[in-house]
Formats: C-alpha cells, structure tokens, sequence
C-alpha cells in the first residue's frame, strides 16, 4: 500500500509538471502571436492562431487575437461576428472598440460613436478609445461633442502620436490655431504631418458647418447622417493621412 501510495504521488506530481509544461507552452506561443501582431504581421498571426488553436483548443485570449486580425486584414463580416461573440465576455471593451473601428471604416460614424462609447464606458481610463471616439464623433459633426474625449485621452497618454493628432486636429477645426501649432511643436511634427493635420481639420470644420446650416434650415432638426466614406485618421508623426485599421478613427 505504501508503494502504491508513492507511485500515485509521483504521477500526481508527473501530471502537474506536464500541465505546467503546457501551459508554460501555450503562454510562450500566445506572446509570440501577439508580439507578431504589435509588428503589423497579422496575416501571418492568423495562421499562427490556427496552429495554436489546433494544439490548445479555444479561449477569449485566442478569439480576440483572431478578431483583431480579422479587422486589421479587412475581413470586416467576419470580424464583427468574432467581436460579438466576445461581447459576454472579459473582452466586452475591447470588442466594442473594434466594432467602432469597423463602423468608422464603413463610414458609419454614427454607429461608430454609439459602439466607441460602449467601449469606453467599459474602460474610461482608456486613451486610445477615448481619442478614437472623439474623432468618431468630428467626422460625425458634433465637433463640441468630440471636445471631452479628444481632451480626456490627451490627458491620459499625450506621448502617443495618434492621440496628439486627433487633439490637433480638434483645435484647428475649432479656430485653436495658437494651440495646435504648440502642440505641434512639442511633438516635433513634421511640415508634411501638420499639413495632412490641417487639411484634416479643414474637412471636418466645413462638414460641421455644413450639418449646423442644414439643421438650421429645417428649424433645428438633427442634423443628417454624416456621408459614408472611408475612415481616416488624423496623421501620425511623420506620415500623411492614414486609413484607419486602431486605435483608432
């Protein structure tokens, strides 16, 4: 009995050190799709995750991983339906989030708004989210409305170049120019990143205009939905005008 005891005891112990080994192994082999998908390699982490999927099963860290790369390789129907499977679960902002960028790229600004402030009600501290929906909400024309994310998220992260350049464009739009030039300039922005910002700025100044005057006209009605064409972002550092896949509007 005392040896059937021992030899149960070191297969218990066999046991645990090869689910550690596992585990250990499925970590490993998510970070690697994940660093894969930081570098912009997202065709090549889609055949990652079905090598992982193959070897480990499912969970949500898979399928968001699996939905980001569906959105950022412009699989959009088949994203949107990995994002509301993850809605009931940890994952619920972060689905919303890309829910929001897919309406954004559809031109739906609109929808994006509505999805963007789901997500960020889920995560307020979140940056990224919160200037994603500010610019969601500019190219919807509610330009004041934009002005509390697109503040909030320069607040929270004012080193990340996208976040700046949604906060520039929202000052030129609103006649800032003083501020955004300084802001600018502390970012170090290049002539051709300021001009893509300004042109930026110009666009969603005349579109908001545009919607206050046709709102006018009708007796101060809701302004009509916002054309739908594609998504773009204000520039990064260095870059013109970008379309968006986001962060993130």
């Amino acid at each position: 009995m005392s040896k059937q005891a021992d030899a149960q005891i070191a297969l218990s112990k066999l046991q645990d050190k090869q689910a550690q080994e596992q585990y250990d192994d499925r970590a490993v082999y998510r970070g690697l799709i994940e660093r894969m998908q930081q570098q912009g390699l997202y065709y090549a982490s889609l055949a990652h995750l079905d090598a992982y999927q193959q070897r480990f099963g499912d969970n949500a860290d898979v399928a968001m991983l699996r939905a980001d790369a569906l959105r950022e390789t412009e699989q959009d129907e088949a994203a949107a339906v990995a994002y509301r499977n993850l809605l009931g679960t940890g994952y619920a902002a972060r689905a919303y989030h890309g829910l929001g960028l897919l309406a954004g790229r559809s031109g739906d600004f609109g929808e994006a708004v509505t999805q963007l402030e789901a997500s960020l009600s889920r995560d307020p501290t979140n940056a990224l989210v919160a200037s994603d929906l500010g610019y969601a909400l500019m190219r919807a024309g509610q330009l004041q409305q934009a002005r509390v994310p697109v503040m909030q998220a320069l607040q929270l992260d004012g080193a990340n170049p996208r976040i700046v350049s949604n906060a520039a464009v929202w000052m030129l739009a609103n006649r800032q120019r003083d501020q955004a030039t300084a802001l600018m300039e502390r970012a170090s922005m290049s002539a051709a990143t300021r001009k893509a910002i300004a042109q930026e700025a110009d666009r969603i100044a005349r579109e908001a205009a545009r919607q206050e005057r046709a709102a006018s006209r009708v007796g101060g009605a809701r302004p009509p939905k916002p054309q739908r064409i594609a998504l773009t972002t204000a520039a990064q550092p260095g870059e013109g005008a970008t379309q968006n896949p986001a962060s993130a509007p």
